[in-house]
């Protein structure tokens, strides 16, 4: 997919995928792309992988909070923004 048909991709499709490819072995899961609508469900998918699960926007916005010097904790997007 690409452009506008990343964006229609519903949160629950995000979550179908994400379980797909989680394993027991897996420490985390990575989920690339800012246009796809992972940040809003990767807290709901990290209780119910019980690992942290990364979007590329989230990473994103870590990297801009530590740039800015340690911005306060987001809350409802995951592990790494909390």
């Amino acid at each position: 997919l690409s452009g506008k048909a990343i964006r229609e991709v519903p949160p629950e499709r995000v979550k179908e995928l994400v379980r797909d490819v989680d394993t027991p072995d897996s420490e985390a899961i990575f989920v690339s792309c800012t246009d796809l609508r992972a940040l809003e469900v990767a807290e709901e998918l990290e209780h119910e992988c019980g690992k942290p699960v990364l979007t590329s926007n989230q990473v994103t916005l870590w990297g801009i909070r530590n740039a800015l010097g340690g911005v306060p904790a987001v809350t409802s997007y995951g592990k790494l923004l909390a």
